[in-house]
C-alpha cells in the first residue's frame, strides 16, 4: 500500500495570531544519529530551519551526563567528558529494547569499559545504568535527550511548546525497537507523528528539491550512509504515477543493505588503541593507559581528531597534554598507519551496496545516481572501496548530505502535522522483517461439537519486501469461545546474512504475545435462543513507522431473529466455509486504522505481567461495556415487554480487550512513560532550584569583586562616608572569604541573596550620591533660568497705564508672591549645595526639583490664560498661550528701545544746550 506521506512543502495557508497558536501548529524533526542530533523545525512564518540548539550550533552531540541529581547535555556534558567520562552516556541507539545479554549490550561494554551497569535492574530485560545511586534505563536516557531537543528547539523557534515530531531510525530497527523509540519520545512530551527510514529521509530530500525532474520514466538513486555506528545503503526509485486526480511523484524503496557494527567509532577505536600502543612504546609508562579512565578518553577524544585530519593529510601529529602520568605526548601517525589499523574492514565497506542490489533485483548498471553520506565516507580509503563496488558509476555531491536526513524528514513533518499546505509525495518502504501470526486452533467434532483435538496453526500476516503502511490485515478465529492468547512472530528472514540475523539475537525469537480478554464474560451474557456466535476476528496492520499494530479484536454475533440485514451478510462473508480459520484478509483502507490500534494498544505493568489480570477497556464507552456483559442499566426498569425489547437490541460486535506483551524486549509500556515522565519534571524542577541557587552564588561572587574595584575607586570612594567604607569593607571580605571556605553544594539560595542584598544596600547608597552629584546641578540651572524667566513677566505692565496693561495687577501680585516662595527654596537648596560635602546625603533630589519646575510651568500656563488683550505677539493669538521665551525677548526688546529713545533725547538736549551757549558766546 502507498503512503500519500511524505509532501513537498508549497505554502502555509494558517496565519497565527498568538505565540501559543504558533506552537500548537510547529512540528519539528529529530534526526537520531549515535553521536549527533540535527533537529529540523517548521511553523507558520518558518517554512524549514535547522534549528540552533544553545551554543549555537546545527548539530548538537547526543549525550547526557547526570552528577550530584542535574542532568547536562550536548555540549557542555562533552566538555565534561575528560573529567567524568564515567558519567557522561552515549552511543545509547542501539541499546533500546535489548536485555544486558544482547549482542549490541556485549559491543556496547567491549567499546565502553567504564560505565557502570545496573545488574539488578527494576526490569531484568532492559539495560540500564547506574548514575550517583539511581538507576537508569536507555530509553529513559535516550527520552531525557529527546527532551533538551525540544527544549532548545522551542527556545530558538520562540514557541511555547512543540509536540508534534518525525523521527529517524535506522532501516534495521525492528518493530519492537522503533516502538521503544516510540515510547522514549513519549516520555519526552512528544507525540510521534512517525518514525523514518534515515535513508528514506534522505532521499526524499533529494526528490523533494527535484520534483520537476521526476518523471514517468524511473531514476533510480543510490544512497550509501557510514555514521558514526552503522554503514546502510538504500536505493530508491522516483517516478511520476497516475493517482485519481491527476499524475504525482512517488518514490518507492527497491532495496537496502546494512552493517549495524560498521562505522566511524570502528576506526576511531583502533586509531585510539595504536595511539596508546605508541604512547607506552614510546614513554614507557609505570601504569597501563586503559586502568585509567580520563586517559582513555583523551586518547579517544585525540584519536576522533587524527581521524579527521588524516582523511586529509598524509601524515599529523598527535598531540595529549598530560596524556598519563603528569606525560605531554606527541606521536606521528601516518594515513598508511591507518589503512592498516582498518585493513580487514574493508571487505565490508561494499556489502551494503550489494545486499541492496540483490534485494532490488537489479545490477548497479541500473542506479542512475550515487551519493555518499556521513563522516564515515570521508575516509579515502572507504571512498576508494565504494568506488571499486560501483565501477564507472560517479559518485555525486548534489545532497547537503549532512542535514539531507533531518530535512527530508522535515517534509514529512509538514505533511503530517496541522498548519500546513503540502503537495502529494508518495512513498512506499519495504518490510525487511515478516510477520506471521501464531494460534492454537481447537478441532471439534461436526456433529457434537466436542474438542478432540488442537493444531497449531501459522498464517503469515505481512511478507518479505511487501509494502508498508499496510491496510489492516484480519484474521477469523472460530474454534475460541473463551479468552485466549495468539503470538506474533518474524517469518523466515532470507534477505538478510547469517551474520544480521545473529546481530539481532534475541529480538527475533517473538514479536508480541497478544492477550485477548472479555470474550469468557460476553459468552456467559448470551444466550444460544438470542444469538448465534460466529466466531472473533483480530485486526493487525503496519503502520508508517514500521510498527506493527494490532488494531482491534471484536466478536460477532448473529441474531437469530430481527437483524438480518447487512450486519448479517457481513458475517457470513466473514465466516463463510470457504474461509479457513486464521487465513488473513484485507480491509479496506481507513483513515482511523493506526488511530484506533493507538487507543486499542494495552500493555500491564510489570508486576502484572507475570499474573496479567483484566482491566477495563479505557475506550470502550460505559454503553459498550454493558454490552459486552449483556446486560444494560435501562433493562431494569419499566415492565417485562420492555426487558425482552432490550435483549433483542443486544449488539452483534462486541469488543474485546487486549493486552500486547513483548517477550523478546523492553518495550516500555503506559505505567514506564508516566513514571518516567514525572521523574523528568521532578529534575526540571530541582534543576531549576539548582540553576537559581548558582545564579545567585556567580552574582554574588561578581558582585563581591566589584566591590573590591569600587573601594579603589576614588570616584565611588570620594562619596562614602568613613562608616560606609568601613562596613563595605568588612562585607567584601568576610563574603569572599565566606565564599571560598564555608559555601558547599547544601548552602540554600537565600544565604546568597541576603549577602548580595547587604553589599547592594551599601553601593546604592554611594550610586544614588554619585548621580544626584551629576544631575542635581543641571537640573537647578534650569529652574533658575525659568524662575528669572517667569519674574519678568510680573513686571509686565508696572510702568504703564493700568487700563493698557496685559495682566491684571491683583493676579502679578498674586504669581509675585508664589515666586517669591519658590526663590527663597531656590536659595536654600544650592546654599545647601555649595556647602555640602560629597560623602553628604542631600536634603533633596532630583524628582523635587522636576516637581518644582512642573509646578512653575503650570502657574505659568495659568497666569497667560488671564492676559487681558494681545498686542504684541502674533503667534498668542493661534493657541491662548505664550512662550515665556518670546516673553522675555520682547521685554529686551523694549527695554532696548526705551534706553535707545532715552540716549537720542539726552543727544538732543545735549546739541541744544551747546548750540545755545554758542549763540550766548556769539
Amino acid at each position: 500500500m502507498r503512503l500519500l506521506g511524505t509532501s513537498m512543502l508549497t505554502a502555509f495557508f494558517i496565519c497565527s495570531l498568538f505565540s501559543t497558536i504558533n506552537g500548537q501548529l510547529a512540528a519539528m524533526t529529530i534526526d537520531l544519529g549515535t553521536q549527533f542530533l540535527k533537529i529540523g523545525i517548521v511553523k507558520p512564518g518558518i517554512p524549514m530551519d535547522i534549528a540552533l540548539n544553545t551554543e549555537s550550533r546545527r548539530k548538537t552531540p547526543n549525550v547526557v551526563m547526570i552528577q550530584d541529581g542535574h542532568r547536562t547535555f550536548a555540549d557542555a556534558a562533552i566538555g565534561m567528558q575528560v573529567r567524568y567520562p564515567h558519567l557522561v552516556h552515549g552511543q545509547l541507539n542501539d541499546l533500546v529494547a535489548k536485555s544486558s545479554e544482547h549482542p549490541s549490550f556485549e559491543l556496547f561494554k567491549k567499546r565502553n569499559t567504564f560505565f557502570e551497569i545496573d545488574d539488578s535492574p527494576r526490569n531484568a530485560s532492559s539495560v540500564n545504568f547506574k548514575l550517583g545511586g539511581e538507576s537508569y534505563s536507555v530509553e529513559a536516557l535516550t527520552a531525557m535527550i529527546l527532551a533538551n531537543a525540544k527544549k532548545f528547539t522551542e527556545e530558538y523557534a520562540q514557541v511555547v511548546e512543540i509536540k508534534d515530531v518525525v523521527i529517524t531510525v535506522p532501516v534495521y530497527f525492528t518493530p519492537a525497537e522503533r516502538l521503544a523509540v516510540e515510547r522514549a519520545a513519549q516520555m519526552a512530551g512528544f507525540t510521534v507523528l512517525q518514525l523514518i527510514n534515515d535513508g528514506t529521509a534522505a532521499a526524499l530530500s533529494h526528490g523533494i528539491f527535484r520534483r520537476k525532474e521526476i518523471t514517468e520514466k524511473p531514476q533510480r538513486l543510490m544512497i550509501y550512509d557510514m555514521g558514526a555506528a552503522k554503514t546502510t545503503a538504500t536505493i530508491v526509485e522516483f517516478k511520476l504515477v497516475k493517482e485519481k486526480y491527476e499524475k504525482e511523484p512517488k518514490m518507492a524503496v527497491l532495496g537496502v543493505g546494512y552493517d549495524r557494527t560498521l562505522g566511524g567509532i570502528e576506526m576511531t577505536n583502533r586509531l585510539r588503541d595504536h595511539l596508546v600502543e605508541l604512547f607506552e612504546k614510546t614513554y614507557k609508562p609505570k601504569t597501563k593507559v586503559n586502568t585509567n579512565k580520563r586517559a582513555l578518553t583523551k586518547f579517544n577524544k585525540e584519536a576522533e581528531r587524527l581521524k579527521q585530519v588524516l582523511s586529509a593529510n598524509a601524515e599529523h601529529f598527535a598531540q595529549i597534554e598530560s596524556a598519563h602520568e603528569d606525560i605531554d605526548a606527541k606521536l606521528k601517525v601516518t594515513r598508511e598507519d591507518f589503512n592498516r589499523l582498518i585493513s580487514d574492514l574493508e571487505s565490508r565497506f561494499g556489502e551494503p551496496i550489494e545486499q541492496a542490489l540483490r534485494m532490488a533485483q537489479i545490477p548497479i548498471e541500473d542506479i542512475d545516481q550515487f551519493v555518499l553520506m556521513g563522516a564515515g565516507t570521508r575516509v579515502p580509503k572507504v571512498q576508494e572501496i565504494v568506488q571499486k563496488t560501483i565501477g564507472t558509476k560517479e559518485i555525486g555531491k548534489f545532497l547537503n548530505t549532512d542535514e539531507a536526513v533531518a530535512m527530508g524528514a522535515l517534509f514529512q513533518a509538514a505533511h503530517l502535522s496541522k498548519g500546513f499546505k503540502v503537495k502529494p509525495f508518495n512513498v512506499e518502504e519495504k518490510v525487511l522483517f515478516p510477520v506471521e501470526v501464531h494460534f492454537v486452533s481447537k478441532v471439534k467434532d461436526e456433529k457434537t461439537e466436542e474438542i478432540l483435538g488442537e493444531k497449531n496453526v501459522v498464517k503469515t500476516l505481512f511478507a518479505a519486501n511487501s509494502i508498508y503502511p499496510t491496510n489492516p490485515k484480519t484474521i477469523s478465529l472460530t474454534s475460541y469461545s473463551d479468552d485466549f492468547t495468539i503470538a506474533l512472530k518474524y517469518g523466515k528472514i532470507e534477505s538478510l546474512t547469517k551474520k544480521q540475523v545473529k546481530e539481532i539475537g534475541s529480538l527475533l525469537d517473538n514479536l508480541i504475545d497478544v492477550e485477548i480478554s472479555g470474550l469468557t464474560e460476553a459468552m456467559k451474557n448470551r444466550s444460544s435462543e438470542e444469538s448465534e456466535f460466529k466466531g472473533v476476528k483480530v485486526s493487525f496492520l503496519i503502520d508508517a513507522s514500521g510498527i506493527v499494530r494490532v488494531r482491534r479484536a471484536e466478536a460477532l454475533y448473529e441474531p437469530k431473529s430481527g437483524i438480518v440485514g447487512s450486519i448479517a451478510s457481513t458475517i457470513s462473508g466473514l465466516f463463510s466455509s470457504k474461509t479457513e480459520e486464521g487465513e488473513p484478509t484485507t480491509d479496506e483502507a481507513t483513515g482511523t486504522a493506526a488511530n484506533d490500534e493507538k487507543l486499542e494498544e494495552r500493555e500491564p505493568s510489570k508486576t502484572q505481567e507475570a499474573t496479567p489480570k483484566p482491566e477495563p477497556s479505557v475506550n470502550a464507552t460505559s454503553n459498550e461495556t454493558t454490552k459486552a456483559n449483556g446486560t444494560d442499566d435501562s433493562a431494569t426498569t419499566g415492565n417485562k415487554t420492555e426487558v425482552k425489547e432490550k435483549k433483542k437490541e443486544l449488539s452483534s460486535i462486541v469488543r474485546l480487550r487486549i493486552i500486547n506483551k513483548y517477550p523478546s524486549a523492553y518495550v516500555p509500556n503506559r505505567y514506564d512513560v508516566e513514571e518516567e515522565k514525572r521523574r523528568m519534571v521532578a529534575f526540571a524542577e530541582k534543576e531549576r532550584l539548582a540553576d537559581e541557587r548558582a545564579a545567585a552564588e556567580n552574582e554574588l561572587e561578581s558582585f563581591s569583586f566589584e566591590c573590591s574595584q569600587y573601594l579603589e575607586e576614588s570616584d565611588f570612594t570620594d562619596y562614602t562616608s568613613d562608616e560606609e567604607k568601613l562596613k563595605l569593607e568588612e562585607s567584601v571580605k568576610r563574603i569572599r572569604l565566606w565564599l571560598e571556605d564555608d559555601v558547599t553544594k547544601d548552602t540554600p539560595t537565600k544565604e546568597f541573596t541576603d549577602n548580595l542584598l547587604e553589599l547592594k544596600n551599601i553601593v546604592r547608597t554611594v550610586k544614588k550620591r554619585q548621580e544626584h552629584d551629576k544631575a542635581v546641578p543641571e537640573k537647578m540651572k534650569s529652574l533658575q533660568s525659568l524662575l528669572e524667566t517667569t519674574l519678568s513677566l510680573t513686571t509686565l505692565g508696572n510702568n504703564v497705564d493700568e487700563e493698557k496693561a496685559l495682566f491684571k495687577k491683583e493676579d502679578r501680585d498674586a504669581l509675585r508672591t508664589k515666586l517669591d516662595k519658590l526663590k527663597v527654596w531656590v536659595e536654600d537648596v544650592q546654599k545647601h549645595f555649595d556647602t555640602k560635602k560629597k560623602a553628604d546625603d542631600f536634603n533633596f533630589t532630583g524628582k523635587d526639583i522636576d516637581s518644582k519646575i512642573k509646578s512653575l510651568n503650570r502657574e505659568v500656563d495659568r497666569f497667560m490664560k488671564k492676559m487681558k488683550k494681545i498686542t504684541t505677539l502674533d503667534d498668542l493669538g493661534k493657541d491662548g498661550k505664550i512662550n515665556i521665551d518670546d516673553i522675555a525677548a520682547e521685554a529686551e526688546k523694549k527695554r532696548s528701545s526705551k534706553e535707545k529713545t532715552k540716549k537720542s533725547e539726552k543727544v538732543e538736549e545735549s546739541n541744544a544746550e551747546t548750540e545755545a551757549k554758542q549763540k550766548t558766546e556769539l
